[in-house]
């Protein structure tokens, strides 16, 4: 048999559970080269699924583990990993998960898990240099709304429907109230994070959509285009030397250089 085959007919035995579909030569040796076989099947789901739940330890914590560890079974089986790397997978599973019935009654469960996957990303970035105010007063004026900023690595941007940063704190504070009742709200979080550390912070509407868009590389004034229409009484001037204050930055393109500095 050649070889990729084999190695098809192995894959889908292990990821799908087709071990039918090996063939009778494939597996030898021993008393029961089949349940020698299982344990390889066995241990790929564990591992994966042992994963999947220290990467979104808080969403174990609100809903429970056996709701996790049941679907993320169902998840390593319908999505394999694709990179060889375990600390990229499951970006996925949040939308997986909130994809079954049962989690009708916990809408807000994917921007929790859309939460904890950027807080995890973000904690293992290594800050740069930042960018100083210096380097950006020294940005011809008339060229300055046509840079294109570098952001620092482990910062993201997450809208949500709901205040999901309140219910990951509670988690991180270990504090399980009696009651609590979570009511339907628009935020605009921005995660940081490096070297083992994170943070989140909400934002207002208007910084939100500005450094969304810095990250996401527009263009300094196309950024403050799209951060009036979201508040019209944005101060494009002033939350530029903010982001730069907080060392948000790490360099400034100008078009006429075609670089960055």
């Amino acid at each position: 048999m050649p070889l990729v085959d084999f190695q098809a007919q192995v894959r889908g035995a292990i990821i799908g559970g087709e071990r039918s579909s090996l063939a009778p030569a494939a597996l030898f040796g021993g008393r029961d080269p089949a349940k020698r076989f299982e344990i390889h099947r066995r241990h790929y789901e564990a591992s994966l699924v042992r994963a999947l739940a220290e990467k979104f330890p808080a969403l174990v914590w609100l809903v429970g583990s056996p709701f996790v560890t049941e679907r993320a079974c169902a998840f390593v089986h319908q999505f394999p990993p694709r990179a060889p790397c375990i600390a990229e997978y499951g970006e996925d599973f949040p939308a997986f998960l909130a994809g079954q019935a049962e989690a009708e009654r916990v809408p807000w469960l994917r921007s929790v898990g859309e939460l904890e996957w950027r807080l995890g990303r973000a904690a293992l970035a290594v800050e740069h240099a930042p960018l100083t105010l210096d380097a950006v007063a020294a940005v011809d004026p008339a060229w300055l709304a046509d840079c294109v900023l570098t952001m620092q690595p482990g910062r993201y941007y997450l809208a949500a429907p709901w205040p999901v940063d309140e219910l990951v704190k509670l988690f991180l504070s270990d504090t399980a109230p009696q009651s609590y009742a979570l009511e339907a709200e628009d935020i605009g979080l921005e995660v940081r994070g490096a070297r083992g550390s994170f943070a989140m912070t909400r934002l207002d509407a208007g910084a939100f959509a500005f450094r969304k868009a810095l990250a996401s590389h527009a263009t300094i004034g196309l950024a403050a285009e799209q951060a009036l229409d979201a508040d019209p009484g944005f101060d494009a001037g002033r939350a530029l030397l903010q982001l730069v204050a907080a060392g948000l930055a790490t360099g400034i393109g100008e078009p006429a250089q075609g670089g960055a500095s």
